[in-house]
């Protein structure tokens, strides 16, 4: 099994203004599971990079729980 990754990232709130997002979101390539993080507040104006960042840490949290098992198995044939 190859390791899962992050895809179809979006925001939730419209496109032409990423400040009105209220969410971030993406799904597992393995499991097709969707991975969503409320916007984080920060002391800038940009919160982009931090909740960024949040989502990035919720998505390894979920492969560390869901999928580690699946990762140390020998792939089949090897």
């Amino acid at each position: 099994m190859k390791r899962p990754e992050l895809t179809d990232v979006g925001w939730l709130g419209p496109k032409y203004e990423m400040d009105s997002a209220s969410h971030h979101f993406g799904k597992c390539s393995e499991c097709h599971e969707i991975i969503c993080v409320e916007k984080v507040v920060t002391d800038t104006q940009n919160t982009q990079p931090a909740t960024t960042e949040m989502l990035n840490k919720a998505f390894r949290t979920h492969v560390e729980l869901k999928h580690s098992e699946d990762l140390s198995q020998p792939l089949p044939g090897s």
